[in-house]
């Protein structure tokens, strides 16, 4: 770990190490044996308490192991850290101080200073010599968003608060807090259908790569001569019907359009933010537990090499997982993408037939227009989620032709 350390010596001590040859000088130009020894005893002390800082200071280590802390919002866990005093000189004083975004407060601590951006906390600590000490405390997730602790620095006085030593750490802490988005209810989702392959057989089925065999299974009557798989039939000595890979797979493409509709507010993100991820995340689980593949796109600057916020196709726990935390990664501050820039990604990125959702301010123009209704003449199902009173409903966008 990196740290800067700062030592700072009181007043008194500042101003006498200032005087002290003047002292000395004095003390001989007398001969006063009393001024020489007080002096002696205050030069030992302040180079004593620099010594003892200094070590001191070396000896403290604070845990910064890579850890990241998973919550939804309003839900409670526990931060720690861990410090050890790997020295021969006990701490008799030292006080460690971090900050936190507010989007995470500290149940059990009382802030110390709180800014725009920041809530700063304190913490005491005693350490013997070669002791380890853990300290812990209860944290509440109080918004959606990404935190790590900042501003790590700790400060250790001497027995006599005659000086103090700053240590600052240089560089970004390991921890890491993901505070997902709550679920909200999208009404209507309950009946979206998707493509699905059937229980009927057909010599050619738009939902089959017959190029491409996966196995073979046990005839039943319906099934075409030409699917026939010959040799699994005459290694088991029972007809076998071959079985190919799907072709179409109707995955669910979420957009999650952050723009505000109106002409005076351009570039502006929408002040329903909150709202529409919390409808998106809900969306997430529902394909989940359907078992179907889903994506991501979003109309921010990546401020990467990418060229939006993407994530991209998959499927299960994992790419549930994966799509909370990007969720809990959107930063409202970043600047918006134009419109022409995300429809001509999306119009790259979408090439086969899927269920295209919406979740954004209602689309007003006409090159949107354009768009969506370009995507429903290539054979995608396009919907929108559409707010009133309080709850989501996902709609069906009627069929508008390409301009």
């Amino acid at each position: 770990m990196r740290w800067e350390s700062r030592t700072t010596l009181s007043y008194f001590l500042s101003s006498f190490m200032g005087l002290s040859w003047v002292f000395l000088i004095a003390a001989f130009y007398f001969q006063s044996v009393e001024l020489f020894m007080i002096t002696m005893a205050f030069m030992l002390l302040t180079y004593g308490t620099r010594i003892y800082l200094k070590k001191a200071t070396e000896s403290v280590q604070i845990e910064n192991k890579r850890r990241t802390l998973k919550l939804f919002k309003g839900e409670h866990d526990t931060l720690s850290f861990s410090l050890q005093n790997r020295g021969k000189l006990p701490i008799w004083s030292g006080e460690m101080r971090f900050a936190l975004e507010p989007v995470l407060h500290v149940t059990s601590l009382e802030s110390v200073q709180n800014t725009k951006n920041l809530h700063y906390y304190s913490v005491p600590f005693f350490l013997r010599k070669n002791e380890r000490k853990h300290i812990s405390f209860p944290v509440h997730a109080y918004e959606r968003g990404a935190t790590r602790i900042r501003n790590l620095q700790f400060t250790i006085h001497d027995l006599f608060g005659l000086g103090s030593c700053l240590s600052r750490f240089n560089g970004f802490s390991q921890t890491e807090v993901l505070i997902y988005p709550e679920l909200s209810e999208v009404r209507g989702v309950e009946h979206l259908s998707t493509y699905e392959m059937g229980n009927h057989a057909y010599e050619h089925s738009l939902y089959e790569n017959l190029s491409a065999p996966s196995g073979a299974r046990e005839y039943v009557n319906g099934d075409s001569f030409n699917r026939i798989h010959w040799k699994a039939t005459a290694r088991t000595s029972e007809l076998k019907t071959k079985v190919y890979e799907r072709s179409i797979e109707m995955k669910w493409v979420f957009f999650l359009d952050l723009s505000v509709k109106r002409k005076n507010s351009p570039g502006q993100v929408s002040s329903n933010i909150e709202a529409y991820i919390s409808r998106l995340a809900f969306l997430c689980t529902i394909a989940t537990k359907r078992a179907v593949a889903f994506e991501i796109y979003i109309n921010l600057d990546p401020e990467g090499p990418a060229s939006s916020m993407v994530l991209e196709t998959g499927e299960g726990n994992a790419q549930l997982s994966r799509a909370l935390e990007l969720m809990a990664r959107i930063d409202d501050t970043r600047p918006l993408l134009s419109f022409e820039r995300m429809s001509s990604l999306l119009k790259k990125q979408i090439t086969e037939r899927s269920v295209f959702i919406r979740i954004g301010e209602p689309f007003q123009s006409n090159e949107e227009e354009a768009f969506y209704g370009s995507l429903k003449n290539k054979g995608h199902k396009c919907y929108d989620v559409t707010m009133s009173d309080g709850h989501a409903y996902l709609n069906e966008i009627e069929r508008i032709q390409a301009q």
